[in-house]
């Protein structure tokens, strides 16, 4: 998941999927690249289920157009780094979006 959704009526973007846009009712939202964002918060879970590791780095980034998504993070990572999306596969084979460093992103 490295793209997220744009209402070309108003322009808003969100990371998951909505059938109409939050702010203006549009229903027809388009895929778009999401681009490199900034991490503004980084927390680590310690308990976590059986196969993922501990701890579990995630952090809050937003994007362009106020998309703002909760993901695993690379190593080293700190609030105000530009960051991209990679999909990771992570829990029970599920793909998910991980944070990577702009400069890093191997997507």
């Amino acid at each position: 998941m490295n793209t997220v959704l744009e209402c070309p009526d108003c322009g808003r973007r969100t990371f998951y999927e909505k059938r109409r846009c939050l702010d203006c009712g549009a229903d027809d939202l388009r895929s778009r690249e999401a681009g490199v964002g900034t991490l503004r918060a980084v927390t680590a879970v310690h308990v976590t289920p059986d196969g993922v590791s501990e701890p579990n780095r995630l952090g809050l980034a937003s994007f362009d157009g106020d998309a703002s998504i909760i993901a695993q993070l690379e190593d080293g990572l700190e609030p105000g780094d530009r960051v991209t999306l990679e999909p990771s596969v992570s829990w029970e084979d599920v793909e998910s979006p991980r944070l990577v460093q702009a400069n890093q992103s191997r997507s």
